[in-house]
């Protein structure tokens, strides 16, 4: 049933095709394609993270916590965590047989681009290929490093409430608006995090949108939309 989902795709989407409408089909095809693949590797990961802590090895459990967010945006993590290699391995396997029609769909798009009767410019070519690039290296959902400070506000344009700090650690901290700290952990929706504060308890969805500095917030506390607006450049690897 996805094959077909993925031709009818394809069949739509070429005659009036762009580099960016390849990628943005190819991220949201990828998303749901994986979104089993990635509930079954979190489970699992949990299972094994509440052993870690059973056993009191407290370091283990973090670790691998921080890897399975890792692995559930599509970063690398080169040296799994001893409990969860096997898994990790099998998870890459499922990940990349899950992915294949998404990606035989936006190489196909790519390709007839190329082929068109009306030759496309040079500054099309140039962004095919990095398309191409995403595609083929799985890409999906992988993005810079997030930025670490934002600021707060209830408005794109507003004055700054306060300083949201989102730490690689997975903890979180808000300076001013009241102050709180928590924690936060990526979602299978594409670009989107979720962070659970603590005191006072709320539970925030972040959408942060492509290639800006710009995200908005959605709380289980209050009605309307805030944003965050980045401060710092993202951390080197």
């Amino acid at each position: 049933m996805k094959y077909v989902f993925f031709a009818l795709l394809l069949a739509s989407s070429v005659l009036a095709d762009s580099p960016a409408q390849i990628s943005a089909d190819f991220r949201k095809a990828a998303v749901a394609a994986l979104d089993k693949v990635n509930d079954k590797l979190e489970k699992a990961t949990t299972a094994l993270i509440a052993k870690l802590v059973a056993s009191g090895d407290t370091a283990g459990a973090e670790q691998l916590t921080t890897q399975l967010k890792a692995k559930l945006v599509g970063e690398p993590v080169p040296t799994p965590q001893a409990s969860a290699q096997l898994l990790f391995a099998q998870y890459d396997q499922a990940r990349a047989k899950a992915l294949e029609p998404a990606q035989k769909v936006g190489i196909a798009r790519i390709e007839s681009m190329l082929k068109s009767a009306s030759t496309p410019k040079l500054g099309t070519i140039t962004e095919l290929g990095k398309v191409r690039a995403e595609i083929e290296g799985d890409a999906t959902g992988k993005r810079p490093p997030l930025p670490v400070a934002w600021s707060f506000r209830r408005s794109p344009t507003a004055g700054t409430d306060g300083i949201f700090k989102l730490n690689p650690d997975g903890t979180t901290e808000m300076m001013g608006a009241g102050g709180n700290s928590g924690t936060w952990k990526p979602l299978p929706k594409a670009n989107t995090i979720s962070v659970e504060w603590m005191n006072p308890k709320d539970t925030w969805t972040v959408l942060f949108y492509e290639d800006t500095d710009l995200a908005e917030v959605h709380s289980m506390v209050w009605k309307d939309t805030r944003y965050l607006k980045a401060l710092v450049a993202p951390q080197a690897k």
